[in-house]
């Protein structure tokens, strides 16, 4: 796991988990999601896919299940945040798939607009620019031009 997928969680969070918790700290059956507050509370971050989980089970818990009624006990604050956290998350790539998709930048792929890319293929560019043969730099057209592209060369530096 990189750094980068860490997220640190706010010290309002942590500190809701921390009362959460210290409530069971000393009886001997611990309520479901116990174990994992005290992942929260020990590393301060939590990864994006541990956040997804979180969403995914406050979508999906069942009021009627014990396990489910202790684990949303222990981690009410935090599944906000998951909440929260994952919504922002999908807005901020939704904007950004949108902006993608409406500029007109070329970026080379087949599915991107090409508006602005010209190419005159009657015309060498530079990457297929060879050296010339010596048969070639007799031409006085040419020997003027690579003066003048020397001399701008030698104003550069």
């Amino acid at each position: 796991m990189e750094q980068t997928d860490l997220i640190t969680i706010p010290p309002s969070v942590i500190d809701q988990l921390k009362k959460n918790v210290n409530k069971y700290i000393l009886k001997d059956k611990k309520p479901e999601g116990f174990e994992e507050a005290l992942r929260y509370i020990a590393l301060e971050k939590a990864s994006k896919s541990q956040l997804a989980k979180l969403n995914s089970f406050s979508n999906h818990h069942s009021l009627s299940n014990d396990e489910d009624k202790e684990k949303l006990e222990i981690l009410d604050k935090m599944i906000v945040f998951a909440k929260n956290w994952t919504k922002h998350e999908n807005t901020k790539k939704e904007f950004s798939n949108k902006i993608r998709a409406n500029t007109d930048h070329p970026t080379g792929a087949s599915t991107k607009k090409q508006s602005g890319r010209e190419v005159d293929r009657l015309q060498p560019s530079l990457s297929s620019v060879k050296p010339y043969s010596t048969a070639q730099l007799k031409d006085s057209a040419l020997m003027r031009e690579c003066f003048r592209i020397i001399a701008i060369m030698k104003m550069m530096d």
